[in-house]
């Protein structure tokens, strides 16, 4: 793999009359289906996986639980100081 990629030994070759007709209908087909989601609102509108009030109970609920083992903790370390 020592040859160099230059113009002078690999020529660019221009794609085919076909090709690049097909290549703007597929443009303009994507384009007329993506304004009309957007126009309905049905593109760009999906819902994340996780939400940011899961998020914040699910944390709010780890920190409570982590409270808890805490107090748990002092309690049996009071009742039991030779531990």
């Amino acid at each position: 793999m020592s040859e160099q990629w230059t113009v002078e030994a690999y020529p660019a070759v221009p794609p085919d009359e076909k090709f690049r007709q097909d290549l703007q209908r597929a443009l303009e087909q994507t384009h007329r289906q993506q304004m009309a989601q957007r126009k309905l609102g049905t593109h760009g509108a999906e819902k994340p996986a996780l939400s940011l009030g899961l998020i914040a109970g699910f944390l709010a609920l780890i920190l409570a639980a982590a409270v808890a083992v805490g107090l748990w903790q002092t309690q049996q370390k009071r009742s039991h100081p030779d531990s």
